[in-house]
């Protein structure tokens, strides 16, 4: 973990590896969404992977009919952010285009908000310079079979910042 820590801009002991991105995206969304109570809204962008937004999708109808993902188009997201959103939820760099978000401006609109900004950095670690500590990033997720080039099946990691260490709550949780 503190290997890709250092990667990602992230403070030792603050990013762990294992699972699937997939689950990886689901753990973050979970425990974000438990920590804005509340709230029922994770704002995404319409150039989201899709799998991130399945994840949220799924994660929305198992919570209930009060929970729902929206999205916008990605130049978008600035303006949908408000009072109703819980969690800000995009991958750094659009795999199909390089678009870049910016992950600092759009994590201090979500925080100006009431909100937790989750990124998923799948297409971004390894290829770009990434700052989430000091971009505020409240949660990171990312593979390591892209540009880290571990290959089929590598797990993927988690960041949690440090000042939620001692609130969040595994989503998932066992051996």
């Amino acid at each position: 973990g503190d290997r890709i820590a250092r990667l990602i801009g992230a403070e030792p002991g603050h990013v762990v590896l294992g699972d699937t991105l997939s689950i990886k995206v689901y753990q973050a969304l979970a425990s974000a969404l438990e920590m804005v109570p509340g709230r029922r809204v994770i704002l995404s962008d319409t150039g989201n992977f899709p799998s991130d937004l399945y994840m949220a999708e799924g994660l929305c109808r198992t919570l209930g009919p009060d929970f729902r993902l929206v999205t916008v188009a990605p130049e978008d997201v600035d303006s949908a952010i408000d009072e109703t959103v819980a969690v800000l939820m995009l991958t750094e760099v659009d795999y199909r285009t390089g678009r870049r978000h910016d992950l600092a401006a759009l994590t201090a609109k979500a925080h100006a908000a009431g909100a937790l900004a989750v990124w998923d950095l799948a297409h971004s670690a390894g290829a770009t310079d990434v700052k989430v500590a000091a971009g505020g990033a409240d949660f990171a997720v990312g593979c390591t079979y892209k540009y880290l080039n571990s290959g089929p099946g590598g797990p993927a990691f988690i960041y949690v910042a440090p000042r939620h260490a001692d609130r969040v709550r595994p989503a998932l949780s066992g051996w």
